[in-house]
């Protein structure tokens, strides 16, 4: 399966980037992790594998603004350090932030953060806790 699909937020635009901004004016954390695909073909999860170490670690976002230091063009699961889940994503190009959801591309079903994804491919991804977070 892939993460191809972003689903704009339409109707719900609001309420989503109003959670969002609440989040920033609680003062939590709030965590940008990058969405890496796993593609077709023998090298796939090699490649992948290799994308996700030239993206780094997590990012720590602790305003709004940070989101202009999240890689251009790189899909990311954000929500506040204290959840384990979430449905939103975001994608920085240039200096536009889009938020939205990602939707199985066959079902139309919601893709969640701990949506599992990756084991038809043989890949696990390490739990939250374990994974490492950015400084920066």
């Amino acid at each position: 399966m892939s993460h191809r699909i972003i689903q704009p937020i339409g109707l719900h635009a609001f309420d989503m980037q109003a959670e969002i901004l609440l989040w920033f004016a609680a003062g939590h954390d709030v965590l940008w992790i990058p969405i890496v695909e796993v593609g077709d073909g023998p090298d796939a999860i090699a490649r992948a594998q290799a994308e996700a170490d030239a993206l780094g670690k997590p990012y720590l976002l602790r305003s709004l603004e940070e989101f202009a230091r999240i890689p251009d063009g790189v899909r990311g699961w954000v929500f506040p350090a204290h959840l384990d889940d979430t449905y939103a994503v975001a994608l920085r190009i240039g200096s536009e932030v889009t938020f939205g959801t990602l939707r199985h591309p066959v079902t139309g079903d919601a893709i969640s953060f701990r949506t599992d994804t990756e084991s038809a491919v043989g890949f696990a991804p390490p739990s939250l806790a374990a994974q490492p977070q950015s400084t920066v």
